[in-house]
């Protein structure tokens, strides 16, 4: 029965790490093109409002890096309770 909820909890625990490694995809993407854009037209505001919205994008990919971590840290939790106990 245990052996049935931890496989369980890894099921999830995969689920949502797939959820939040898909979300780092389009700001990603979004960063990428930005800064493509604001080289290509060359022209320093361009390059600038390409740098603003960069750092937008690099705030989302931090967000959902941070719930990464904080998820790995759980399931190392998890981990370390269950040989303790």
């Amino acid at each position: 029965m245990r052996e049935l909820a931890q496989q369980s909890g890894r099921a999830e625990f995969v689920e949502r790490l797939d959820t939040a490694l898909h979300g780092l995809c389009q700001p990603l993407t979004v960063l990428q093109c930005r800064l493509a854009m604001g080289e290509l037209i060359g022209e320093p505001d361009a390059m600038l409002e390409a740098i603003r919205e960069a750092l937008k994008e690099c705030v989302r990919l931090n967000q959902t890096v941070g719930t990464m971590r904080t998820m790995l840290q759980q399931v190392k939790s998890d981990t370390n309770g269950e040989r303790i106990g």
